[in-house]
């Protein structure tokens, strides 16, 4: 899948439910990572929402579609549910 600017990115399947997103470090370096309303400072294990340049803008209860899912056959959107940022493995994706 390739965002507005062109860059590729997808979701791989790491554990059940828990997706990788996956996109050139060079193209997430200008990422915005966003705390939950409410939440005091930001709890990267648990992010509101994240927005690469170019997209795609993620955000708790937001979609995933299957095209955007790495070797996914078609099938209903995801939900997200809980967003993880770690700064060796990135970024993670919890959904329903």
């Amino acid at each position: 899948m390739k965002n507005r600017h062109g860059h590729e990115y997808c979701y791989v399947k790491y554990d059940d439910n828990l997706y990788r997103f996956n996109m050139d470090e060079e193209h997430m370096k200008y990422m915005r990572l966003g705390g939950k309303d409410g939440q005091e400072g930001i709890d990267y294990r648990d992010l509101g929402m994240f927005d690469p340049s170019g997209g795609p803008y993620v955000a708790v209860g937001g979609k995933i579609y299957w095209d955007e899912i790495h070797e996914a056959t078609e099938q209903e959107p995801l939900i997200v549910k809980r967003i993880l940022y770690f700064e060796e493995e990135g970024l993670f994706v919890e959904v329903e």
